[in-house]
This record gives C-alpha cells, sequence and structure tokens, in this order.
C-alpha cells in the first residue's frame, strides 16, 4: 500500500516528496487495508527543540507501529529507511512522517518509531559535530523498542488526527562519560495534538535578569525553563522526577552583547497552565542525564551549585501565542 509524505522545508525542496509503502499488520487483523467508510485518519509530524555543539542529527526511521486499546497493534513499514535531519526542522518548522494514512477510528495505547540506530553502523543514525567529527547514535536495546511514546490518543471516525512529536535533542542526545565515541539516542520525546497547542514567547532582559540575581551582566550564562502546571519549584533538567519536576523545554539564552536582551519562543506547548522560569545559571546544567541541582538539598551554602529562578506563571490556549517577559 503506497502512501505520501511531504517535507515542509524549502531547504529541503530535493526531498520534498517521502514515499511511505509497504504497510504490514503484527499478528492482528487490523491491517491497513481499504475501510473508508469507517476508517479514520492519521498524520504524525516531526519537530525539533536544537542540540549544543551539533550541525546535522540523522535519524533514519524504518516505520511506525501503533496500539489499538483492546486490539492488536498495527505496523506500518516503510519501503525505503527515512533519514531526516532533525536539525532542519526548529522553531516551529515541522516535517510529515506520515500523512493521511487510514486507520480504524477508535483509542490508541502508544506509537512507536522503528529506527535505524545501532553501535557502529555507519549508514544509521548519525551526529556531525561543529568540528566535523561524525558518531553513530544508537539506542539501547533499540532494535527492540525503537523510541516509544506511551501516549493514548483517538482516530476518530471521518477525520484527521494530526499528531506531533517533538524531539528535544537536548534532552535526547547524550554522550555518556567514558564511553567516547557512542553517543546514544534515548527517548525524550513528546507527542502532543496539534489541534490543542499554543505557542509561548517572550523577551528576556538579561542586564535586569542579572540584576535580580545580583550578578554582573557577564556574569550571567542565561536560560528558560517551562514546567508544566502552575507554580512550579524549578528543577534542573536531569531525568529524575524525584528531587523535582524537570521541565518540559528548556534552552539556552543568548544575547548579541551582555547587556542586551533575548527574544525566545517555545512552539508547540500543550493547553494548560505553566510556569515559566528564567536563570543566570545555565551553564550548571550541562548534563540532562545528571542531576546538578536539587531545589530542596538541604546542605550548607556552598556544596551544591547554586541555581537561582525568576518564575511567572503561564497559560497556554489553543492556536494562540501567549507572551511571558523577563523580568
Amino acid at each position: 500500500m503506497n502512501l505520501t509524505t511531504r517535507f515542509r522545508s524549502a531547504v529541503l525542496t530535493a526531498l520534498s516528496l517521502l514515499a511511505l509503502a509497504a504497510c504490514s499488520s503484527g499478528n492482528n487483523d487490523d491491517r491497513l487495508a481499504p475501510i473508508a467508510p469507517n476508517s479514520g485518519f492519521l498524520t504524525v509530524a516531526l519537530t525539533d527543540a536544537s542540540v549544543d555543539d551539533a550541525v546535522e542529527v540523522i535519524v533514519v526511521f524504518t516505520g511506525i507501529e501503533l496500539q489499538r486499546s483492546g486490539g492488536g497493534s498495527i505496523s506500518i513499514d516503510f519501503d525505503t529507511p527515512r533519514s531526516i535531519d532533525l536539525l532542519s526542522f526548529r522553531e516551529g518548522r515541522t516535517t510529515n512522517l506520515v500523512e493521511g494514512t487510514s486507520l480504524l477510528p477508535g483509542d490508541y495505547e502508544w506509537i512507536r518509531l522503528k529506527v535505524r540506530a545501532e553501535e557502529n553502523l555507519q549508514n544509521g543514525s548519525r551526529i556531525r559535530l561543529r568540528d566535523g567529527r561524525q558518531f553513530p547514535l544508537y539506542i539501547p536495546s533499540g532494535l527492540e523498542s525503537g523510541l516509544k511514546l506511551n501516549r493514548r490518543f483517538r482516530i476518530a471516525q471521518g477525520a484527521i488526527t494530526r499528531l506531533l512529536i517533538d524531539f528535544d535533542l537536548r534532552k535526547s542526545v547524550i554522550a555518556p562519560p567514558g564511553q567516547a565515541p557512542h553517543w546514544i539516542l534515548r527517548p525524550a520525546l513528546r507527542l502532543v495534538d496539534q489541534l490543542e497547542v499554543g505557542t509561548l514567547t517572550g523577551t528576556v532582559d538579561i542586564a535586569g535578569l542579572a540584576a535580580a540575581q545580583q550578578l554582573a551582566s557577564s556574569q550571567c550564562r542565561a536560560g528558560l525553563y517551562v514546567y508544566r502546571g502552575s507554580d512550579v519549584t524549578p528543577d534542573d533538567m536531569d531525568g529524575d522526577p524525584t528531587d523535582g519536576a524537570d521541565p518540559v523545554v528548556y534552552q539556552p539564552l543568548t544575547p548579541a552583547v551582555t547587556t542586551s536582551s533575548v527574544i525566545y519562543t517555545v512552539h508547540f506547548l500543550e493547553t494548560g497552565d505553566y510556569t515559566v522560569a528564567a536563570t543566570c545559571q545555565f551553564d550548571i546544567d550541562a548534563d540532562p542525564s545528571r542531576s546538578e541541582y536539587t531545589p530542596t538539598a538541604t546542605v550548607p551554602p556552598g556544596t551544591l551549585p547554586a541555581m537561582r529562578f525568576l518564575r511567572k506563571n503561564a497559560r497556554i490556549s489553543a492556536s494562540t501565542t501567549t507572551r511571558t517577559d523577563f523580568p
């Protein structure tokens, strides 16, 4: 069964059409067969938040798998693997991995991205650094698990469900100490409904932020954190929810000069309440897999790195832009 997907980036017009084919199902009868009278339709798009020090992060997709509630799994295997440079789809840009795929309507438990990401595999997923070096990306147990997103969604009869998968590469791509030259691609993804997202934007006055945190502007290593829920106590990004809430999104703020302001934009936030926090100690949060700051720690001053935050609450509504400025 032939499916088509289209790249939506002008700089990649040579790759504007992706052929989706060879759809097959697992051990079940829920095949992607002609079921038009009672079918729903699924489009899955990809986007990315940037990763430091990389100029190219290519993920090789070989298909997707979906799990129906109370039913079997459905597999879609591509005739030809899709090599997608995720760094080409930042700042609100997206590309479709599948488009208008016909599926049985109902509730689904999860979606899994099948990827080619193995150790020492030169034609698989890979990362190219600013200094020109290139390394394979691999997923521990990747052949069995792929990139799985455990989140329920619904395919409505006669309608198109538009899902978006956000690869936050700053969280997803890590080079574990002592394992060079291996780079790991780990599941740090968000699955959202494109009809239920909004945008957060604002300006951070670096000089004002530094003054509020009793620092000189030249000492401010600014960063922005966004947490789900109001009045959240900010924590660093460490993959450990037991010492504080991890951010949904976090990013550096780099001004043109140390005293200037930075305009930030966070795309594709689900509707709801958020805590937005700005800090001058973003450099402390260097490793997304390790806790470098614990907001609830009761230790003598100076024992752990200190991160100070200015916080504001924000409410995101569908298809709208919410503005939050600092300070």
